[in-house]
């Protein structure tokens, strides 16, 4: 792999660490194929200086399963770089065609669906396209039609037009047909409960360097996404077609209201997104989170009136931890409008330099697409893959979490609102990906297996 030479900057920045040069990550490749490993330079040791080539291998992903696809996640023409950058907004995409949690925990007593099959044995909408996405959840932390949903274990997040924000989770192919099981075996149906207990802990596939090569795999992906309602205030978001002025990637969504039992198509902007991916090398994962850059300040280049989606534009009311106005009860029921506050938000976990600069980078490369209003948060991924024990047996984190780096501040403003600080975040494991989804670790890290199985 070709690299860029040395940058030194005389202070903390972009590539450097401890007055140390780095090489930095080559540029951006526009690609339908998913990168099958972190490319680390020779004589690139610590966690600081290896941060950009994880944050390279974020954003590639990200590019990846933007990609258009051909259904089922499978990119259309992956070596073709105008297929992606000549795209259309709201075009579906790779990780939009994988299957929802709905998928395989919300089908009651009925087998989930095959991969191959848009057809759900129970659906919140009757009257929707097979395909079309649905979301059904106003928080992270459950759906309407089965659990309370509450954002990370807390409460629901309003935007700054008193709308909920809606998340959707997501799995691929190795995934999802993991959790589903082969017809020919019931034991390992793991989306039933007593199945997952009788098999924990269990473990999700790995991706293997030779993907995309016959007899190995692509390995365990899982998304989150969050959603909010585009409105008049979003002027070339609400149309059939997006215009070109619309800064996030809208789609027309099935949102089910658990009041009334029924769905209404809404146009949709995707302001938060979780990619977990599952590396041989990497069995803790890698997570990686973006968000659209006007969540809680104007991304760079935004028109006089953009609407802020999480912020009233000013100090009031002062936020303490990255929030105000939290809401005091969860959901469901729905709060009508008149009984909403909008939460007021704010970067509690500044992002990284080294991240920040990168980010410019691949929103340069993608300028002739909406996806270059979106921009990394974070990467964690655990820096010793081997130093690995379950909590049940008095595993630590991070030391016993992979030792886990960064170790905390890894949040999303759309995802983790309210557990950005530690003190906020202490009853949850703690503000960052790993330290939360450890307590999962039976589960392989996997909250919605452990909590969606029945």
């Amino acid at each position: 792999m070709k690299y860029l030479a040395p940058i030194y900057l005389l202070s903390c920045g972009a590539f450097w660490c401890a007055g140390q040069p780095s090489p930095a990550p080559p540029p951006p490749v526009v690609t339908g194929n998913l990168p099958a490993a972190v490319q680390i330079p020779s004589g690139v040791t610590s966690p600081e200086q290896t941060r950009p080539f994880f944050d390279y291998f974020s954003w590639e992903s990200f590019i990846a399963l933007d990609w258009p696809t051909i259904g089922h996640g499978v990119p259309n023409q992956p070596t073709n770089p105008n297929i992606f950058l000549q795209s259309s907004n709201g075009a579906a995409t790779v990780w939009t065609s994988y299957k929802s949690s709905f998928a395989l925990f919300g089908q009651r007593d009925q087998r989930p669906p095959a991969w191959g099959s848009d057809v759900l044995p129970v659906s919140p909408c009757g009257t929707a396209k097979p395909d079309a996405t649905t979301l059904v959840m106003a928080a992270k932390g459950g759906e309407l039609l089965n659990a309370p949903p509450n954002e990370a274990f807390s409460v629901p997040l309003i935007d700054q037009n008193n709308n909920y924000i809606y998340f959707g989770i997501l799995f691929n192919q190795d995934q999802y047909n993991f959790i589903r099981g082969a017809d020919s075996t019931p034991a390992a149906w793991y989306y039933l409960v007593k199945n997952l207990a009788a098999a924990e802990p269990v473990t999700m596939p790995s991706r293997t360097l030779k993907y995309p090569a016959s007899g190995s795999v692509q390995g365990a992906i899982m998304l989150k996404a969050a959603w909010r309602l585009m409105t008049a205030k979003d002027k070339e978001c609400t149309g059939k077609v997006p215009g070109p002025g619309c800064r996030y990637y809208v789609i027309p969504a099935q949102v089910y209201d658990p009041g009334r039992r029924t769905c209404t198509v809404q146009p949709m902007g995707l302001v938060g997104f979780h990619l977990v991916q599952k590396l041989q090398n990497f069995p803790e994962w890698i997570w990686s989170t973006f968000e659209q850059v006007d969540n809680v300040q104007l991304g760079a280049g935004a028109p006089a009136g953009t609407p802020i989606s999480l912020n009233n534009g000013t100090n009031k009311p002062p936020t303490i931890g990255g929030w105000a106005n939290r809401p005091s009860k969860p959901v469901p029921p729905l709060q009508p409008p008149n009984q909403r506050s909008p939460v007021q938000v704010t970067r509690f976990n500044p992002i990284a330099p080294s991240t920040a600069g990168l980010n410019q980078t691949f929103q340069t490369a993608l300028k002739a697409t909406v996806w270059r209003y979106y921009q990394l948060v974070a990467t964690q991924w655990p820096t010793q893959a081997k130093s690995f024990k379950l909590i049940e047996k008095a595993g630590v984190y991070p030391k016993d979490c992979g030792a886990a780096f960064p170790v905390n501040g890894v949040t999303n403003t759309a995802a983790e609102t309210y557990f950005q600080s530690p003190s906020d975040a202490a009853g949850a494991g703690g503000n960052s990906c790993m330290s939360c989804h450890y307590r999962a670790d039976l589960a392989d890290f996997s909250w919605s297996l452990k909590r969606g199985a029945h």
